[in-house]
């Protein structure tokens, strides 16, 4: 099993009934804390923390499970749903825990809201607070329409994905008077930063355009996010650990081996360590192959991790099989995962520019991102389409999104939505192709392209039982 006492945090089938009740903050059992405690306007900050960490508690879970169902890592370690999920297998029990912990999220967001507004009172209209609580509500809101096959909202029935992404839409709306009043450049920025990615999905979902999310990611990029601005969810070490780096530091459950994270962080051929090197990518030979071609259980350790980093110094994955190529981009127990960022801004335009089919506009906006890491610039030539896996020296626009948007954003729990979005059939439709690059594994056919509604979802909620979202 895997870090499932990270993941429960509260017990999946009580947090599905928290929401479906709709109860309050209200203290019920008497002891140290009394509710009325909770109504002192001095800790409004930490009920607002409380909601922050409820978001931190998804964040990362739902992001590993992302890297495990689309391209992103090899696993190559010995938990079964390792296996499970590299394979491309997702059911409706599978996704239980990302559904109940992204669900009571959005929920504290909520009841911290309505705190607020009782005991803050005409404050409320101009607490940072309460434009943070806001923000949080909105990118719960798009986690769940990105990643989930369906929306279910107030107990009703299921209902298209975009729906998420509208009510992401109106949460951040709410934010911004409240993050202007309060002189909150940070929260204003990320709602409006927010408001773009929302609109992207709605575009992919074709409730909205590309246009108005360029527009949108235009006016996040006016509104202060600057090429250099992230807006992330908070890891400690002490706390609430980075479970990244507890499966690729702590132990060696998943690698970049054989991947296209490797190919991108070897520089421009795919293959030879260069000056041109991806930072967006990179990792670190902790063992290496004795043999070329490699041989299952044959890898000596390099040296190059253990020791003063704090990481076990595993040199061959869990499985006792592989070489453990691990990770070096959250390269601490408590290293932050990002919501939200300026570059992804620009990748929102480029993408939008693709669209249009504007080659033009499509390579400003893609190497003003390069140039960010300090990449050499690139130049689509033709718009082309989407293929797996990525040649990386295709100067098609398509491939060239691809890898940019995957280079940028990987590991951040965005990457099954963009292969869902740009349907890349030779992956989603698995088969012998895919199951040669899967480390540890073979594909099935027809894999995991979104994660489907809880099997509790459909058991708790009269309005979802028996509809199609609920047939499997």
């Amino acid at each position: 099993m895997r870090n499932w006492i990270r993941k429960a945090g509260i017990p999946a089938t009580a947090a599905v009934a928290v929401i479906l009740t709709g109860c309050d903050l209200e203290v019920l059992n008497p002891g140290a804390i009394q509710d009325a405690d909770l109504s002192s306007p001095e800790l409004m900050g930490v009920l607002v923390n409380g909601v922050s960490a409820e978001y931190n508690g998804f964040q990362d879970n739902l992001a590993f499970d992302v890297a495990l169902l689309s391209d992103e890592v090899s696993g190559t370690g010995s938990y079964s749903t390792t296996q499970l999920y590299r394979t491309g297998f997702f059911d409706n029990r599978d996704s239980e825990s990302n559904w109940a912990q992204t669900h009571e999220a959005r929920w504290s967001a909520d009841q911290a809201i309505t705190r607020l507004k009782d005991v803050l009172g005409a404050g409320y209209g101009s607490n940072a607070n309460a434009a943070r609580a806001w923000v949080i509500k909105g990118f719960s809101d798009i986690r769940l329409g990105e990643n989930f096959c369906y929306a279910v909202y107030n107990v009703s029935a299921p209902t298209a994905r975009a729906a998420a992404f509208d009510s992401a839409i109106s949460a951040f709306n709410a934010a911004i008077p409240i993050a202007t009043a309060a002189g909150s450049a940070h929260w204003k920025t990320a709602a409006l930063a927010g408001i773009a990615q929302a609109k992207l999905g709605k575009a992919r979902e074709g409730t909205g355009t590309f246009t108005d999310a360029s527009a949108a990611a235009a006016a996040a990029i006016t509104g202060g996010a600057t090429i250099a601005w992230v807006d992330a969810a908070i890891y400690d070490a002490n706390a609430n650990q980075n479970i990244f780096w507890n499966e690729t530091w702590g132990r060696a459950e998943y690698g970049v081996y054989n991947t296209l994270a490797e190919r991108i962080a070897n520089g421009p051929d795919g293959v030879h360590k260069t000056a041109d090197d991806d930072p967006r990518t990179a990792y670190v030979k902790c063992g290496e192959w004795d043999n070329n071609p490699p041989v299952l259980g044959k890898v000596t350790k390099t040296g190059l991790c253990g020791g003063s980093d704090g990481s076990s110094g595993a040199h061959q994955g869990a499985d006792g099989q592989h070489a453990h190529y691990r990770q070096n981009v959250y390269t601490e127990r408590g290293s932050d995962i990002p919501r939200v960022s300026g570059v992804e801004m620009r990748l929102i335009q480029a993408e939008a520019a693709f669209e249009a089919g504007n080659l033009a506009d499509f390579n400003t906006h893609i190497n003003a991102v390069r140039a960010h890491y300090s990449l050499p610039a690139v130049t689509a030539t033709t718009k082309g389409t989407f293929n797996w896996p990525n040649n990386i020296a295709s100067t098609e626009a398509a491939d060239i999104l691809d890898r940019e948007r995957y280079a940028t954003l990987w590991m951040q729990g965005r990457r099954l939505y963009d292969m869902d979005s740009w349907d890349i059939t030779d992956f989603l439709n698995g088969g012998p192709a895919v199951g040669a690059q899967i480390v540890g594994g073979v594909s099935i056919v027809n894999r995991a392209r979104c994660q489907p509604i809880p099997a509790q979802e459909c058991l708790l909620n009269p309005n979802a039982t028996g509809t199609p979202a609920c047939a499997g």
